[in-house]
This record gives C-alpha cells, sequence and structure tokens, in this order.
C-alpha cells in the first residue's frame, strides 16, 4: 500500500518532469489510425512500413515480415520519431508500429501515470492480436522513457513475442535523476520500487534481449544500461552493444552501420532460438 502511494505522490508532484509531451503534434489527425486503451484513452498510431510494403490495422495480417511495436522516448511524438521508424523498418525489413501515448501528439489528453503507460502499450498489443499477427513475429522496442512500457508488456505472463529490443534504456526513475552509487543498494532497490522499476521487470522477460546505449548519453547514464543487462535472464542474454553516441543519435550516420549489424544478427539469434524451441516443443 505505502509503495502506491509513493508512486502516487512522486507522479503527482512530478508531472512536468517525468513526462514532456512536445508542446504541439507534428502531424495531423488523417495522417494517422486511432484504437482506444482499457481505460478509454484514444490512442493515435501509425504503421511504417519498409520500401515496396504495407501493412493495414484493420484487416488481417498476412505478411510474413516481422512487426515491431514501438514506444517511443520524451519529448517527441509519433511523428517526431518517423525517421527513425523508417530506419528500422528498413534496417529489419519489418513493418514498425509506432504509437503516442495520452498527451503525446493527437492522443488523448489525460494526466499521465506509469499504469497510463501499460494500458497504452497493451491497447497495441492488443490491436496486433487481434489482427492475427504471430506472436512469433514480435519484436518488442522501446527508446528511453519508451522501455518502460516496453518492458512492462514483455514481462506479462502471456504476452508472447519474439525479441526485445531497448535503445539508451533506464533502470529505474530513481537511477535517472540521482546518482545512485551515493546511495546503499539496499536504499536503492527502495526506490527502484517507486517508479519505472525496469530492473524488476527485465527478470521477468521470456525472449533474448539486445540492448544499445551510447557512453556519451547524458540524459540516461550507460550505468542504466549495464545494470539492466545484469539482470536479464541467462537464457535471454545476448552482447549489449554500446556506441560512442549520446541520448538522440544513436542511428546517425557515423553509428547506424555497426547498430545495423548488431540488431541483424541479434534478430537472426532470436529466430534461431524460437525454431529450436518450437523444434524441441514437437519432438515432446
Amino acid at each position: 500500500m505505502g509503495s502506491v502511494v509513493a508512486k502516487s505522490i512522486v507522479e503527482k508532484c512530478m508531472q512536468t518532469t517525468i513526462y514532456q509531451p512536445p508542446p504541439r503534434s507534428s502531424y495531423t489527425k488523417e495522417s494517422v489510425q486511432y484504437i482506444k486503451s482499457i481505460r478509454g484513452d484514444k490512442l493515435a498510431l501509425r504503421c511504417i512500413s519498409p520500401p515496396g510494403a504495407c501493412m493495414t490495422f484493420y484487416s488481417k495480417y498476412t505478411d510474413s515480415r516481422h512487426v515491431v511495436l514501438y514506444s517511443h522516448g520524451n519529448a517527441t511524438d509519433l511523428g517526431g520519431c518517423t525517421d527513425v521508424c523508417e530506419i528500422v523498418a528498413k534496417m529489419l525489413d519489418a513493418h514498425v508500429v509506432v504509437y503516442d501515448y495520452p498527451n503525446y501528439g493527437l492522443s488523448s489528453k489525460t494526466a499521465m501515470s506509469e499504469s497510463v503507460l501499460h494500458s497504452s502499450v497493451q491497447a497495441v498489443y492488443d490491436r496486433l492480436m487481434e489482427m492475427k499477427v504471430p506472436q512469433e513475429k514480435i519484436i518488442l522496442m522501446g527508446h528511453s522513457l519508451g522501455t518502460v512500457p516496453t518492458l512492462h508488456i514483455a514481462s506479462r505472463v502471456f504476452s508472447s513475442y519474439l525479441a526485445v529490443v531497448l535503445i539508451c534504456p533506464l533502470a529505474s526513475a530513481f537511477r535517472t535523476v540521482m546518482v545512485d552509487k551515493y546511495f546503499p543498494d539496499s536504499v536503492s532497490r527502495k526506490f527502484d520500487a517507486v517508479l519505472f522499476n525496469n530492473l524488476k521487470a527485465i527478470e521477468n522477460v521470456h525472449a533474448p534481449v539486445a540492448i544499445v546505449h551510447g557512453f556519451d548519453d547524458d540524459v540516461i547514464d550507460i550505468s542504466s544500461a549495464e545494470l539492466l543487462h545484469s539482470r536479464i535472464p541467462a537464457i535471454y542474454k545476448f552482447k549489449p552493444l554500446y556506441i560512442s553516441a549520446g541520448h538522440n543519435d544513436i542511428y546517425h550516420s557515423e553509428t547506424l552501420a555497426g547498430v545495423s549489424t548488431y540488431l541483424q544478427e541479434f534478430m537472426k539469434l532470436a529466430q534461431d532460438a524460437k525454431e529450436q524451441l518450437n523444434s524441441a516443443a514437437l519432438q515432446d
């Protein structure tokens, strides 16, 4: 009960610090589609496909390509991260489904909270299930704040997916705003539980996890990525990629080739692992 109260107090006191939607939408209402979360929030979403491909949200999925469920970072909306989604779509030859949390872009205006993030990503995942997207085709991907809903859905018992990709992930809200080396580990763990406890969520993933982080990230220190990587179940660990980059330039021309090679290698490993698992299940 105490942790719930603490979470509520922290979120109410730090609304403008934790959640930073852009002042205005970067896209028009005609350029996106909408779904509703279980809370009744209207969520704007868009699919960005690789060249020569197309996917709609209102018919059964029939393509053989993977589908990336992309949760973006703070201070942007789905229009602002279109260039990144186009890079990912081409890089992985996959459809990228990107959505806006409430208060971001043209999604509903409402008081934000961690539970709102959770219900938003769940609504998008549920829509993919309604479209009959094979679960072994789904890649969960998040950047910065977006790693919170990504790891939430990845840690759900009944969620099924091929892989998880975390870009510049945060370990917890506490470790993002405080230098945790000045606190005893027992104290840090208690504060981790207050808000955005990715350290707990990542222990419950059930597919391979890739992490990309920049040494020069001045928003979320690379120590968060290192700590998260240490908590991934051994069977799902994949070597992380740490590069000379900041928080928002992971896909710049100087680093793009390395990131592309890394993620393509990771996807091959994840696909091979899924096929081996399926083969073993059939033999049993």
